[in-house]
């Protein structure tokens, strides 16, 4: 009898885990697959859970409110009819070109549920599902990276549920594009699974997953491709391949192939500023940046932190990442420091000066006995040149260091500190107090392109939520007793999952204030099947080249509806909604809101949009406003075509 069957006999559960091993390579299953197989089952139910009433009213409902997501589902159903030529051009801003570039085009949501929206023809149900499996993808692919990182299942499914769930997709609700975040993961793990095997496989798949990552998300395609190129360049040095010409040239591929695959999808955003489309201003970036308070700020509809974590709410700044996570996180990093065998008085010394810091930070002002510390910028100066200095002279140190950096929580703390420190805009305030003038992203917006078109940078959260995350599955894993191990995993995935608890989710939210005045309430429901208004069937009657103008116009709520039942006839439309507008647009909202004021210049801002047909919706307006818009239109020569109870066709010419 030999060692491994000797073990085996003395203990039974040797016994089991050889048996199932070996079933398992009969049956041709990778251990790794059916634990994610396993993982995936509990994600989704999870989701379901935690989206709860979604799931019960799938084919009708609307998660968060009926306004950005009517926007994602006309996208989309704009995708799944369209491709081809013409694509770019969609049927908004009539007559204007390359529409479709205004915001996010949504092409890989589509193309997930294309099928079914082609079978059903409903982008409520497709939305759904798409909005649904970004938290159960986002769990499954950090569950294959933190797995691949740490080889603990109990620690990779506790970062999965901290990616999938992270309380910042609470805050990001409407906004399909911001929970699109699931393929980063996919993608580093097709990395390094390459890297340990040297198979192309994987890394065709990581390629695969960094393009469909850019092209679900533009803020995502330049906010994670740099973490994605950074653990590129971690791995190469950690397992010191700089000098391989082969790996060094099939990683440079496989980069240059991602690039160029999504740079077609590029150009037509890049061609937008030759039609007047310019950079946003850095006050706009700014306001929607996080401070540094927005991490202490959850989203006010959790039930655990909703109201007792608000420290500072600011527009797109619930950044909130939950006290589990964090705590795993900090775990796993303590764990890599003390792997690294640091001297005890340099640990003392990083403990003071970051401490230091984050006082700074945080608006606070550091008086010692001889030295008071008020600049936040000088402290992280001074600080940089002691640690420079320090690694410099100290041989022991420098040794220190390196065991750090090889350690994956070393790359997954950079990246965490990375996506912070940017996500805190061109300048960094503290409760809205300067802290910093100069910040790292204001470099971003002046001198790398694309930076300067974005609006939002607090969405590099979803970067930190990705490093406490993997970091969180380091903490796990570092719990050597495979009992305790499981006990402290199930205990923090509980945790986690109530922190993020905000059942009921909210559905078909309807905010009825409105800008611009004169507005009657929308309808709380929405429905592109039976129910739809008999209007827009008989606009899709119309004949070629008909193009239609829907008043109201103008008020984001309105045009986003108008936009989204378009998917039933799919004319040109001089209205719309998006990231951006042409000037013109705004000229016609202002000439037709003085309608009863100037009649004339409103009528020729009407006829001058193209429009050949106006949809008046008589019941959007308050009082008698509507009548006495269709009057306005009949005495100027419009003909009335159509009526349905209160929605009137005029053909214009």
């Amino acid at each position: 009898m030999n060692d491994t069957d000797e073990r085996t006999t003395q203990n039974p559960q040797n016994t089991q885990r050889v048996f199932f091993s070996a079933l398992r390579r009969a049956q041709g299953i990778p251990s790794l697959s059916r634990d994610a197989i396993s993982a995936l089952i509990v994600y989704v139910a999870l989701t379901l859970a935690l989206t709860w009433p979604l799931a019960r009213g799938i084919t009708r409902d609307v998660p968060s409110d009926l306004g950005d997501p009517l926007f994602a589902m006309w996208v989309m159903s704009w995708d799944a009819t369209h491709l081809g030529a013409g694509w770019w051009n969609a049927n908004v801003f009539h007559p204007h070109p390359l529409t479709l570039a205004y915001s996010e085009h949504f092409l890989p949501q589509a193309l997930q549920v294309l099928p079914i929206y082609l079978v059903t023809k409903n982008p409520i149900l497709c939305y759904n599902l798409v909005f649904l499996s970004t938290f159960a993808l986002s769990g499954l692919g950090m569950f294959l990276f933190a797995r691949e990182v740490t080889g603990s299942r109990e620690g990779a499914f506790v970062a999965g549920l901290a990616y999938a769930f992270a309380p910042y997709r609470i805050a990001s609700l409407p906004h399909l594009q911001v929970l699109s975040s699931a393929w980063l993961p996919f993608a580093l793990y097709g990395f390094r699974r390459y890297f340990s095997t040297g198979k192309t496989k994987p890394l065709a798949g990581a390629v695969m997953a960094w393009l469909v990552q850019n092209l679900s998300c533009g803020y995502y395609f330049l906010f994670f491709s740099p973490v994605i190129v950074l653990y590129l360049a971690w791995e190469i040095s950690v397992r010191r391949l700089w000098t391989n010409t082969r790996v060094l040239a099939t990683v440079a591929t496989a980069c240059a192939a991602a690039a160029a695959m999504t740079l077609p999808f590029i150009l037509p955003y890049l061609a937008l500023r030759n039609l007047g489309f310019g950079p946003r201003g850095a006050t706009e970036v700014d306001r929607f940046a996080a401070d540094v308070y927005s991490y202490f700020t959850a989203p006010p509809n959790l039930h655990v932190w909703g109201t007792r974590a608000r420290a500072w709410p600011k527009p797109e700044s619930a950044l909130f990442p939950g006290v589990t996570v964090v705590a795993l996180a900090a775990a796993g990093a303590f764990h890599a420091w003390r792997s690294a065998r640091f001297a005890t008085w340099f640990t003392g010394a990083a403990i003071v000066i970051k401490a230091v810091l984050l006082l700074l930070l945080f608006g606070w002002t550091v008086r010692l006995p001889i030295l008071k510390i008020t600049s936040f910028g000088r402290a992280v100066l001074m600080a940089a040149v002691f640690a420079f200095t320090t690694v410099a002279a100290s041989r022991e140190i420098r040794s220190a260091v390196r065991r750090w950096l090889e350690q994956p929580a070393a790359i997954l703390s950079l990246i965490t500190l990375f996506g912070g420190a940017l996500s805190l805009g061109t300048r960094v305030t503290a409760k809205g107090r300067l802290v910093l003038e100069q910040a790292p992203y204001g470099l971003l917006y002046r001198f790398v392109p694309g930076f300067d078109g974005l609006r939002v940078p607090s969405r590099f959260a979803m970067v930190v939520a990705f490093g406490l995350a993997a970091l969180a599955a380091i903490g796990v894993a570092a719990i050597r007793d495979e009992h305790r191990r499981k006990r402290i995993a199930f205990l923090t995935a509980g945790l986690i999952a109530v922190e993020f608890l905000a059942v009921p989710l909210p559905i078909n939210g309807n905010a009825t204030t409105y800008e611009r005045p004169g507005l009657a309430p929308l309808p709380d429901t929405i429905d592109a099947g039976a129910g739809a208004p008999e209007v827009y069937r008989f606009v899709a009657g119309l004949a070629a080249p008909a193009a239609i103008a829907e008043l109201p116009l103008g008020e984001p709520a309105f045009d986003i509806r108008y936009m989204f039942y378009s998917t039933l006839h799919w004319k040109p439309l001089v209205n719309g909604y998006s990231g951006g507008a042409p000037a013109e647009y705004e000229l016609l909202d202002t000439s037709l809101q003085e309608v009863f004021a100037h009649p004339d210049r409103a009528w020729r801002a009407l006829v001058d949009s193209k429009a050949t047909h106006a949809v008046v919706h008589e019941a959007f307006y308050a009082g008698d406003a509507g009548v006495r818009v269709s009057d306005w239109i009949r005495g100027r020569g419009g003909r009335e075509v159509a009526s349905f109870g209160r929605d009137r066709v005029f053909a214009l010419h």
